[in-house]
């Protein structure tokens, strides 16, 4: 009987000793080999496959991140979560947290003169930001990788968004700032005095009010003879006699439509119908992965034209919803009026941007809407994200495309007008009239029996 017990109890610390040794060894196999589990709708909480790919091709440089924030600073926390899914990605990542005020040797050592400032040191080169953010990291490991500078040039002189303008709603500012910070050059250029200087990538012709002069164009058709770039933006606007712009983009399989887009679907968001909504993309790198709506400002169609040069391969890229048209009626269309007409308009879906490639040489864009880049819109649904990858698959950067901060997406539900009146009529009052009748008839019962 003793003997039994004491077997019994040899068992029975084997199995606790099995089970803590088991804790112990699971623990320091969760210790080592971190990972979590991201269940949430567009992955919002985990890295970009570029931001991976980009750690990936560093994974034998150490790559050290010092980050100035205050104690209390709000930014820190987020930060820091944001940092750990770096460090799990690359073995020789570090991260370090100072603050400021407290450790100003470091704050001098580094060259810091702002709070909430990051310092990133790779490849014994080093950079700097002050955004809390995947874009603005991996933009910044994206230069330390590859050091070279793609140039942008806008042209000015044609009436369009000025880059300088931060706070006018119609300004370009907000754009050139988010070039900059993905490591491109941006300067500015009159076509007719300056040209285009050799080494410029990409030229943006940003929302021309009034036309190109033929000899504007030839400047243009030789820089991309020579492998640059072009974005053209342009509005549904008068520009003048002779379409000059349309004919030259004609060239390359792109037609510009003389027309303004009308989508009464854009009534469901409280905007203007005037304010088409973008929510279909063909397969393309510029749209790969892509699927935020964007919403244009007063927009014109552009399509690929039935018969392509062979040299040219044409994309179109994004398309207006089913109930929307291309209203050709402008008279009538000023006045505030816009009927569908089978004979004149297009049915949509309506084509918007179109993109052209030229096998050896360069590479277009045209999209029909200027205004829906400018300050205003700018961060309006996935209106930045679809601009900036249009430029990095211009540019031949398309590493950058989609290293964007991915955030929650936005999901509408439409109602119809009965479903409408339904929700009003049994929820809102039919409810609460039904209580007050039934609270009446209780209080009337109970007063005359009792």
């Amino acid at each position: 009987m003793k003997l039994r017990n004491f077997i019994s109890s040899l068992h029975f610390i084997f199995i606790i000793s099995a089970a803590l040794l088991i804790a112990i060894f699971g623990y320091l196999i969760a210790r080592h080999y971190h990972y979590r589990f991201d269940f949430s709708e567009g992955k919002i909480y985990s890295l970009s496959a570029q931001s991976i790919q980009l750690l990936n091709d560093l994974k034998s440089e150490p790559i050290h991140v010092y980050a100035f924030f205050k104690e209390e600073s709000p930014l820190k926390s987020i930060l820091e979560n944001l940092l750990k899914e770096y460090a799990s990605y690359h073995k020789k990542f570090k991260y370090e947290f100072y603050d400021p005020d407290r450790m100003p040797s470091k704050t001098k050592q580094y060259q810091v003169d702002d709070y909430d400032t990051l310092v990133i040191e790779a490849k014994g080169k080093r950079e700097k930001t002050r955004q809390v953010s995947e874009e603005a990291i991996t933009g910044l490991l994206s230069k330390l990788q590859h050091p070279e500078t793609k140039r942008i040039v806008f042209a000015t002189g044609y009436g369009g968004p000025s880059l300088d303008e931060e706070k006018e709603k119609f300004g370009y500012g907000l754009l050139r700032n988010k070039l900059i910070d993905s490591n491109y050059e941006v300067k500015t250029t009159v076509l007719s005095r300056d040209g285009i200087a050799k080494g410029d990538d990409l030229l943006v012709l940003g929302g021309p009010r009034v036309d190109l002069f033929p000899e504007e164009l030839n400047i243009i058709r030789d820089f991309l003879k020579r492998g640059g770039n072009l974005l053209v933006l342009a509005d549904p606007v008068n520009q003048g006699e002779g379409g000059n712009l349309e004919k030259f983009i004609l060239e390359y399989g792109v037609l510009l439509g003389n027309n303004v887009i009308i989508d009464k679907l854009s009534k469901l968001f409280g905007a203007d119908f005037l304010i088409p909504l973008i929510t279909e993309y063909k397969p393309h790198p510029v749209t790969r992965g892509f699927r935020v709506a964007c919403f244009l400002q007063i927009a014109r169609s552009v399509r690929k034209v039935d018969k392509v040069p062979d040299e040219i391969e044409v994309t179109e890229l994004a398309f207006t919803g089913a109930g929307s048209w291309a209203e050709t009626d402008l008279k009538t269309l000023s006045n505030g009026k816009a009927e569908f007409d089978e004979k004149k308009d297009q049915l949509g879906p309506v084509s918007v941007a179109v993109a052209a490639d030229i096998k050896g040489k360069g590479r277009i864009i045209v999209i029909g809407d200027s205004d829906f880049a400018s300050n205003g819109f700018l961060n309006l649904s996935g209106n930045k994200d679809f601009i900036l990858n249009s430029i990095a698959w211009l540019v031949g950067d398309e590493r950058a495309i989609s290293i964007r901060p991915r955030q929650r997406q936005i999901t509408p539900l439409y109602l119809k007008e009965t479903d409408q009146q339904y929700i009003f009529y049994v929820p809102v009052m039919g409810l609460p009239i039904s209580f007050l009748m039934m609270g009446t008839c209780v209080f009337f019962w109970r007063r005359r029996f009792h």
